[in-house]
């Protein structure tokens, strides 16, 4: 019998398919560590740079919400520079007129133009108050004031009645002057003939 026409019948060495399967596995095994590091530490990284855009955004944040505030309390006083200017009449001008048109026997010690709000709810109007202390040499000076008042076109303003009230101290002995108040109030739609109020 001729050996080498016979098939090859050795027992397939075994230890090296385990070695290379061995192998394999450790290989996959690192390949998953590494992928997980890897995506662990670019978590990281991005979950780091997140955190810094937030901060940075909260601190723009923090700035926007400072300069809106300051832009409100400009713009609350710009509607009131906006509600003053829509007076009927120029408050400047309206102290100017009542110094030229006052009796020369009249001192005037303050002056003050205050707003007051008339009326309730929806119907409620603006209305302004001039109040005046001073001096007056003499009784009838104080009168000749009133009167003037009472018909000068400075106070005569489309949709506003007024009253003129007045309050006098005794006479100083020693100067002779008596002290005075005087209140001007201006009604907002009033009937004419309408007491306003009376002075301070």
């Amino acid at each position: 019998m001729n050996q080498s026409e016979l098939p090859d019948i050795k027992v397939v060495r075994t230890d090296f398919i385990i070695n290379i399967i061995a192998v394999a596995c450790a290989l996959s095994l690192v390949s998953v560590l590494v992928q997980r590091e890897y995506r662990t530490k670019v978590l990281t990284d991005t979950i780091g740079r997140m955190e810094q855009t937030i901060e940075d955004g909260a601190s723009r944040d923090r700035t926007s919400l400072q300069h809106n505030q300051r832009f409100r309390q400009s713009a609350e006083y710009v509607l009131e520079v906006g509600k003053f200017m829509d007076a009927p009449f120029l408050a400047h001008e309206m102290i100017r007129d009542l110094s030229l048109i006052k009796p020369a026997d009249l001192i005037f010690r303050t002056l003050s133009l205050t707003e007051e709000v008339t009326g309730r709810g929806n119907s409620r109007q603006i209305g302004y108050r001039i109040n005046i202390a001073g001096d007056a040499l003499s009784l009838t000076a104080l009168d000749d004031f009133k009167r003037i008042l009472s018909t000068a076109s400075q106070l005569q303003i489309p949709g506003f009645t007024i009253d003129v009230d007045e309050n006098i101290q005794g006479r100083d002995e020693r100067t002779g002057i008596f002290p005075y108040r005087m209140t001007i109030i201006m009604t907002p739609g009033a009937k004419p003939g309408a007491k306003a109020g009376g002075a301070s």
